[in-house]
């Protein structure tokens, strides 16, 4: 543990403890897939936006809400029904009569637990602690848990990195001070997202539609957790679409939409989004402001506007065939019953699946398949997260 303890000397302080007395740093050791390079950021801090005129936005989101939630029946799961009393403000100010309340919990989710549960840009609930903070909390209770986060964001940059072929992989088989090596003077963010661009041929930017996105400070915005995967899971399903025209994608579940956002950078046009209506909300709201607005269509909308933003509840209004399906850290916190309801869906509505999840639960994504002998798997370790499995599903 010598690598992690050189973090955090302080000479000023006096000497830094042992790995004995700081035990707990080699369980926060277990979050990295290699050893550390380079100088730690700082976490920067997404600045206020400017004043926008998003009242048609708004509108249009709250409309869409009224509709979505007035046919909404709440599943067993947790979420469905937790997630409506500790973000009950945000529901009031999304059904209610004000539009400026409605434009603030839209515009400023820090202030709310709105993005609780699916993204950082959030206020904890009361007796809560933002999920991320929570982890780094939970492995290491004495070091600045902000230190550590960047830590791990920049572990997760060198990942994607290397995920893609931008960077070689770290061979740890050797001389501990030859790891890393190969790019020891290319260790800033922007020096490895440079690295990237060039790798993929696009430009890669991180929008910060929303004030107070904690992240890596990089000259394209500031790169958060949830933008760090979105940006590998867009590439996966922009190698799986191998550059078809009109390839369509579904995405159960899909956070606050940066998934979406990412993969129009890699060429697909036609994405639909499914979730409950109060994270719909959310999608819009991000989607809306990254994508345009005019490039988002809303539940209870008629057009032909390449992203579609879809409640759970008309999932059995969908007689659409995707091109792929796909879900990412969900259908295993999902009750039993609605994700074998989804897994239905996708074996109906597509032939391949790409899932990315944890098994940490009772239920998992093997679970839903592994007794059906016309589903071919490929499941291996996830780049971008240990303890998460990635699964390319066939039938």
């Amino acid at each position: 543990m010598q690598f992690l303890k050189r973090w955090f000397s302080n000479p000023e302080s006096g000497p830094v403890q042992t790995v004995e007395e700081e035990h707990s740093l080699e369980y926060f050791a277990w979050l990295l897939s290699r050893m550390p390079l380079g100088d730690v950021p700082d976490l920067a801090q997404s600045p206020h936006v400017g004043a926008q005129d998003d009242s048609g936005l708004v509108d249009r989101i709250t409309a869409a809400y009224r509709g979505a939630y007035a046919a909404f029946v709440p599943t067993s799961s947790a979420w469905d029904h937790s997630l409506f009393s500790i973000k009950a403000d945000v529901h009031n100010a999304l059904l209610g009569d004000n539009a400026d309340e409605a434009a603030r919990v839209l515009g400023r989710p820090s202030e709310t637990a709105f993005f609780w549960g699916f993204d950082d840009i959030a206020k904890a609930p009361p007796g809560e602690v933002e999920p991320h903070e929570f982890v780094v909390r939970r492995l290491n209770g004495t070091i600045s848990w902000q230190k550590l986060h960047a830590m791990w964001l920049m572990d997760m940059l060198n990942s994607l990195a290397e995920a893609i072929g931008a960077r070689r992989m770290t061979y740890p088989e050797m001389q501990p001070a030859d790891v890393g090596a190969n790019y020891a003077n290319a260790r800033s963010a922007d020096q490895i997202l440079d690295d990237i661009d060039e790798t993929l041929s696009i430009k890669l930017h991180f929008p910060n539609p929303f004030p107070n996105e904690i992240g890596l400070s990089t000259k394209r915005g500031t790169a958060g957790f949830r933008a760090l995967q979105a940006v590998y899971q867009a590439w996966r399903i922009g190698q799986i679409s191998r550059s078809r025209a009109n390839f369509k994608v579904l995405e159960i579940g899909a956070g606050l939409g940066r998934t979406a956002y990412f993969a129009d950078h890699f060429g697909i046009k036609d994405y639909t989004v499914i979730d409950i209506p109060l994270t719909n909300a959310a999608q819009a709201s991000f989607l809306g402001r990254t994508l345009g607005a005019s490039r988002i269509r809303l539940h209870g909308e008629e057009s032909v506007a390449p992203v579609r933003i879809v409640p759970a509840t008309a999932i059995d209004q969908i007689d659409e065939r995707y091109d792929l399906i796909v879900n990412v850290d969900s259908l295993t916190e999902m009750s039993q019953e609605t994700a074998e309801a989804y897994w239905r869906f996708a074996r109906k509505n597509t032939n391949t699946f790409l899932s990315i999840n944890h098994e940490v639960n009772q239920n998992t994504v093997r679970s839903l398949y592994a007794n059906d002998p016309d589903v071919r798997g490929l499941r291996y370790p996830y780049w971008m997260r240990r303890g998460y499995v990635e699964e390319v599903l066939t039938w």
